[in-house]
């Protein structure tokens, strides 16, 4: 079969963005499970691992709203790249202190602090990007292969993170991500767009983020989709990104836990190939099913907690994370006016996020009180009863995308 280059790569501002973008999940596909062992490697605790995961999660989500806001008022590449200057001198800060044994679980608080407000407002900024980019034919190209490269390339770095940390230190993986930052905010630099992209900006930031909150609440779909997405996530970040890596210090060991997160990233890799060959004409229900898979991962670590089993489950939820991207992208896109699109997403991403910092610090006294495997259990059942709420709710069952195509495009 002949190879056909993606559409959107054909177009030179997305192949720099693309470029630069992917390499930045690289770095920071090792970086979770680097600063989860940096902290146990300090205090062998979940809980002390919950605070300084806390501590990048409250100012993305206290932030959030604001930051969509600022990222529809300013040009958003120019906001991207001022946000990657501040995680990447942030990772910086973090792997020195790692390396030379000085590191201290309020310092790493702090600096979780600062790289959270960034994200706060590099998040919305980075979801409005593709339509800027991309002409409407091309974008669903786009999206697929932005979450296809960006897992490929992800697919080694968990492993590497859990090895390095095994061999070495973890703040080799700690460098190395603040190293991509900066490959990501000089590609940025190379944007060549028209200037004044940006729409006419009401009075102030407030005032265009309540302009945006009447959109999204008139849209009647956007907050359903993010208070079951609130959920999903309050229950992995604290089962997966916080329990997960204690049950793996005692089994399996960092290896292990690398290898199961990478697989995770193969799932996404894989399935956008599915995906690239099928309309997705009810994406919100596809969305409720991707959240579901995260169940799958808590149920192995609950019951039998070995590398080949977590591998799996870690596989079939990427599957899951494929479907939910390119769902929500697919329905933003068309849905929501351009000059909307960075609210909207903050808007999604603050009721996504905000019950994080909850799962984060609640999960280690859980588990001292009940048992890891019993708090794993509970999380997957949660999980099951989420996804039966949001499949009766009428706007996820009932919309559909008017421009779904007749062929695949995109991803041969």
């Amino acid at each position: 079969m002949p190879f056909h280059r993606p559409s959107a790569l054909r177009h030179a501002n997305f192949r720099r963005f693309f470029f630069g973008e992917t390499i930045n999940t690289a770095g920071s596909s090792m970086s979770g499970i680097a600063l989860a062992f940096a902290v146990l490697h300090i205090d062998d605790s979940a809980t002390a691992l919950g605070w300084v995961v806390a501590s990048w999660t409250v100012p993305m989500v206290a932030f959030m709203l604001i930051g969509g806001a600022v990222a529809d008022r300013l040009p958003r590449a120019v906001v991207l790249r001022g946000c990657n200057l501040v995680e990447g001198a942030v990772q910086l800060t973090a792997a020195t202190l790692v390396l030379t044994g000085s590191a201290h679980i309020w310092q790493l608080i702090v600096l979780q602090f600062l790289g959270g407000t960034a994200v706060a407002v590099s998040y919305p900024a980075f979801h409005g990007m593709v339509p800027i980019l991309l002409p409407e034919p091309d974008r669903k190209s786009a999206y697929l292969l932005l979450g296809q490269a960006q897992s490929a390339l992800s697919i080694i770095g968990p492993a590497i993170a859990g090895v390095l940390v095994a061999a070495s230190s973890p703040g080799w993986a700690l460098a190395i991500d603040a190293a991509t930052y900066f490959v990501a905010a000089f590609f940025l630099t190379l944007l060549r767009l028209p200037p004044h992209v940006r729409p006419q900006a009401e009075a102030g930031v407030i005032a265009d983020f309540r302009e945006g909150w009447s959109f999204a609440r008139g849209l009647g779909w956007v907050l359903p989709v993010a208070c079951c997405s609130l959920v999903f996530n309050a229950l992995s970040s604290g089962a997966l990104n916080v329990l997960g890596p204690t049950i793996a210090k005692d089994t399996i060991g960092s290896d292990g836990w690398g290898y199961g997160r990478a697989a995770q990233a193969v799932g996404l890799f894989v399935f956008a190939f599915v995906l690239a060959r099928i309309n997705l004409r009810r994406p919100l229900l596809a969305c409720e099913v991707g959240f579901l898979t995260t169940a799958a991962p808590m149920l192995v670590l609950a019951g039998w907690v070995h590398t080949i089993p977590l591998v799996v489950a870690f596989f079939i939820s990427g599957c899951g994370s494929a479907v939910i991207n390119l769902s929500w992208s697919m329905t933003v896109q068309e849905k929501v006016p351009e000059q909307m699109l960075s609210r909207v997403n903050a808007i999604d991403g603050f009721f996504s996020f905000v019950a994080m910092p909850v799962g984060q610090l609640l999960v280690g006294p859980a588990a001292q009180l009940l048992s890891p495997r019993q708090v794993e259990i509970g999380a997957a059942a949660l999980c099951v009863l989420t996804f039966l709420v949001g499949t009766t709710r009428a706007p996820l069952r009932q919309l559909r995308l008017d421009g779904v195509e007749s062929a695949p495009s995109g991803i041969p």
